[in-house]
């Protein structure tokens, strides 16, 4: 596990950004399921144009939490304020700080304007594995996830401190070239059992086009204990979302683009229900909806549209059995429903 972590995880911007900028992303993701609330960060880079024709890495670092409804904060730096070392194991923006370990990572959020500090050390549980170049609209994007961190440390936002300990916690690191707002949407999420004991781990990934009418891609993947313990793709895996929540979003990031989005986005299914097979191996999962916050920018090919994350917490309940082994738990999950 350590090897392959430290040799798949690094930036990868200041290699493929430099010879190639235009549209490329990258960003480090994190969800923390604690006991009573929820914690997302999300370290990014964006390559952006700039007046003259060259190109500017422009870093920025988002972090929400949940416990009674979600609050949080989006900071743009001014590329200065970006440190990569020369390992591409560290990555800096401001007086954050995202570090890869050996065995996981080091996390420091400092983000005092907004009232938002922390310190976390994520420590896999499961190993990782690395998706390659897969179409995006009309480009293409590659991701590396963690299904299962444990998390220790403290964060305080939203006027609480969370004291965190031994609590689950999930990781993606996302890098390509594609553009906000491109004929693409998709739904990624994360589900956890509650007791740290319970050895599943599960993650799922849909691409759609744009208006979400044709599915393109999806897959869902199942970990025991750090091991994969089944892919089911395409056909195998059939999905079905029911209703509309029927409450709107916490809070809108930045809130300057509120205006901009209400009434314009359909909101987050009220239920989501993952069925997948193959040969002797079944498993259930459905995802009941309880809040969401939207994290809006503008689209990068419609100057009259925009892009909204809806970044969406709730509970789960799977059953199934791989390999003979018996599923059968109830969790936590953050789905992401993207509309382009």
């Amino acid at each position: 596990m350590t090897a392959s972590l430290a040799g798949s995880d690094f930036l990868r911007a200041p290699i493929l950004a430099t010879a190639r900028p235009e549209g490329f992303k990258e960003w480090y993701h994190f969800v923390v399921h604690a006991h009573g609330a929820r914690i997302l960060i999300n370290f990014s880079l964006t390559h952006q144009a700039c007046r003259d024709g060259r190109f500017r890495l422009a870093p920025r670092v988002i972090v929400i939490a949940h416990d009674e409804s979600w609050t949080g904060a989006i900071e743009r730096f001014d590329d200065s304020e970006l440190d990569v070392s020369a390992d591409l194991g560290v990555l800096s923006i401001g007086g954050n700080r995202m570090v890869i370990r050996p065995d996981g990572y080091d996390v420091v959020i400092d983000l005092p304007g907004h009232g938002i500090v922390g310190e976390l050390h994520l420590t896999t549980v499961s190993r990782p594995f690395v998706v390659n170049n897969q179409p995006v609209g009309d480009g293409r994007m590659s991701w590396l996830f963690v299904p299962r961190l444990r998390a220790d440390g403290w964060l305080q936002i939203g006027g609480r401190e969370h004291l965190l300990e031994s609590e689950v916690a999930y990781h993606d690191h996302n890098w390509g070239r594609f553009w906000w707002g491109g004929d693409f949407s998709w739904t990624w999420g994360t589900i956890l059992p509650h007791s740290p004991d319970d050895p599943w781990s599960l993650v799922f990934l849909q691409m759609t086009d744009r208006r979400r009418l044709r599915c393109l891609s999806q897959a869902l993947y199942v970990w025991h204990h750090d091991e994969p313990a089944a892919i089911f793709r395409h056909a195998a895996v059939q999905t079905q979302s029911c209703g509309l929540l029927g409450r709107p979003a916490d809070c809108t990031l930045p809130a300057t683009m509120r205006l901009l989005v209400d009434g314009e986005v359909p909101g987050v299914p009220q239920r989501v229900e993952i069925t997948a097979t193959r040969v002797d191996d079944t498993v259930h999962a459905e995802f009941l909806s309880q809040s969401y916050a939207r994290l809006a920018q503008p689209s990068e090919v419609h100057l009259d549209r925009t892009t909204v994350l809806c970044e969406t917490g709730g509970t789960a309940r799977v059953r199934g059995s791989i390999n003979g082994e018996r599923i059968d738990f109830t969790g936590a999950g953050v789905f992401e429903f993207l509309h382009g």
